[in-house]
């Protein structure tokens, strides 16, 4: 199974950002995807204040 971030996923994260890396190598995101029958599900979670951005498509 293969999950993958589009150029437009990457786009609205980069605009949701806001949060400084702390850690030496700079991670601050966690991704999540879960695969449903109807599609899959994609949350974006910031592990510095634990916000969340759901790129889920085709579900609004």
């Amino acid at each position: 199974m293969l999950f993958e971030i589009t150029d437009e996923m990457e786009k609205k994260i980069k605009e949701w950002d806001s949060c400084k890396p702390i850690d030496v190598v700079g991670a601050k995101f966690s991704y999540i995807f879960i695969p449903t029958s109807l599609g899959t599900v994609i949350y974006v979670q910031c592990d510095i204040c634990n916000r969340e951005l759901n790129l889920t498509e085709g579900w609004d």
